[in-house]
């Protein structure tokens, strides 16, 4: 009871700590779309507002202009009013003075007096609607300048409040706009080097690249024949018999059952002459089972945490070699006192290692035997020169070999599959009489940030030969 309480309790915070994080990232990114959209938003009533405003200040700054320019006018007139006016008046009293009217009985005539009257009586007439068009001129002037102060008054709040609004612009689009405008050109070109680099270094690699492998030739580790190894089970488990002195290393992950009798002690590494080998091909932290008394053990080995894989348990006899991958080894029997013997041959001036980025193999040399996994399944073909020409085979599907094929590689058989990485750039060939191993399949299919960093780790393990 307390097992399963703590089982629940602990699924209860590891999902209690997902639920944290992604409401946390979910408010985040909320916060962030509102903060942006709200900035958008007010960016925009502010735009709005300050165009309607800057078209008002026009159509006042276009009145006050207009008013100025009649208040001019207005007053021009208003001085030629004046001196009109006053003319007229100098001919009333001229007219109308005392000594004119003495004058006009004594010595005009009845003619001259009609004719001085009817001046008079015109200069009179003149001179009351120029009093008219003075007073009307004085109003107007007087309209006028309440007017001019009004608009200036209005323009002068205008102006105020376009300041405002243009020290209000936001901070967050402009930095935006800036970021956008700088790195548009950058941007360009990435996305073009994105889309066509690929394709150029593909269509080098295929057409330019892989040629070149046809001056150098394949890579032989040993001359000389030797025993051939044998596949004796293979499938979703293998049982692997143990006797006296014999010792079995498995990973953890492929154990599923084992004798009882059975002596177990932890291994911390395969083999502590090659330690970063064993840390980037996993054989740390393995189980070692030995027998020790009179009689035998099994131990059943199948894989625990991957249902794609399946294993196969490889003999490779006395005087016999076999060169296999590390990351393939799910475990390794001795089928004596000493330790397997693990040789590594480095191959840095071959003309193949520096065209394939493969430098080092790794040797197993018998009697023992090997427990090797491969995606569903592991594939056991036996060559013969006599027969075969060559065998090829997908890169990344081989597993192992013996050392005295000449392993060889030869470009893609299509650019088509290549390029849409259905297929690596170069297959392994191999020539002469041996034996080699390889997956049914070559992998799971992955995508994205997962195939690029999965390329990545396989590549680094390829020059290292694990």
């Amino acid at each position: 009871m307390p097992l399963v309480l703590l089982k629940v309790a602990k699924w209860l915070l590891s999902k209690g700590a997902v639920l944290l994080l992604a409401g946390g990232v979910a408010v985040c990114v909320f916060a962030l779309w509102i903060f942006i959209q709200k900035s958008y938003s007010s960016e925009g009533e502010r735009v709005t507002e300050l165009a309607s405003l800057q078209e008002r200040a026009s159509e006042l700054y276009a009145k006050l202009e207009l008013a100025h320019s009649r208040l001019i006018e207005v007053g021009e007139d208003l001085e030629e009013t004046r001196r009109r006016l006053e003319a007229a008046q100098s001919v009333i009293e001229y007219f109308d003075g005392i000594l004119n009217r003495i004058e006009r009985f004594i010595t005009m005539s009845a003619a001259e007096r009609a004719e001085s009257e009817a001046r008079l009586e015109e200069a009179k007439k003149q001179r009351d609607s120029l009093a008219s068009k003075r007073k009307e001129l004085l109003s107007e002037q007087a309209e006028l300048r309440v007017d001019r102060i009004a608009f200036s008054e209005e323009a002068r709040s205008l102006e105020s409040r376009i300041g405002e609004l243009e020290l209000e612009s936001s901070d967050f689009l402009e930095h935006l706009e800036e970021s956008w405008t700088r790195l548009k050109p950058y941007l360009i070109v990435s996305l073009a080097s994105i889309i066509l680099v690929p394709i150029a270094w593909k269509l080098f690699a295929f057409y330019l690249w892989a040629p070149l492998l046809t001056l150098a030739g394949p890579i032989r580790l040993l001359k000389h024949d030797i025993p051939a190894p044998s596949l004796s089970s293979q499938g979703v488990s293998v049982r692997v018999q143990l006797q006296q002195e014999n010792r079995l290393w498995v990973k953890e992950s492929y154990l599923q059952a084992s004798d009882e009798s059975l002596k177990r002690r932890t291994r911390f590494l395969l083999n502590w002459s090659f330690p970063a080998t064993c840390l980037a091909a996993g054989l740390t932290e393995m189980v070692e089972f030995s027998q020790e008394d009179e009689g035998e053990g099994s131990v059943t080995v199948s894989p625990q945490r991957k249902a794609e894989l399946e294993v196969a348990l490889l003999e490779v006899p006395e005087g016999s070699q076999v060169v296999v991958r590390p990351s393939c080894i799910a475990g390794l029997v001795s089928r004596g006192l000493e330790q397997v013997k693990i040789s590594r041959r480095w191959r840095l001036f071959h003309p193949q290692a520096w065209l394939t980025f493969q430098f080092r193999y790794f040797i197993f040399e018998g009697p023992c035997a090997l427990i090797v996994s491969g995606v569903r399944g592991v594939r056991f073909e036996t060559l013969d020169t006599k027969v075969d020409k060559g065998r090829r085979s997908n890169q990344i599907a081989t597993i192992g070999f013996t050392p005295n094929l000449a392993y060889g590689v030869v470009r893609a058989e299509t650019f088509w599959t290549y390029f849409r990485g259905f297929n690596p750039l170069f297959d392994d060939v191999f020539r002469g009489r041996g034996v080699f191993l390889c997956q049914e399949i070559s992998e799971e299919e992955t995508t994205g940030a997962a195939r690029f960093w999965g390329n990545f780790w396989s590549s680094v393990l390829k020059v290292l030969g694990v």
